[in-house]
């Protein structure tokens, strides 16, 4: 098989999106475990934030 350009900008390719998604799960991950949006704790507001999401 002859290795030629397409095949080095095919694997670049490759290579970066293997790593945007890597980096999209970890950023994931790190927003739902920090505490900068905790949860509300007051039932009402639940109720409120359901009705506005409809």
């Amino acid at each position: 098989m002859d290795f030629d350009s397409n095949h080095l900008v095919l694997a670049v390719v490759v290579v970066v999106i293997i790593m945007l998604i890597r980096t999209l799960i970890k950023a994931s991950k790190e927003i739902n475990s920090s505490d900068k949006f905790p949860p509300s704790k007051n039932p009402r507001d639940r109720k409120n934030d359901d009705e506005n999401s409809l």
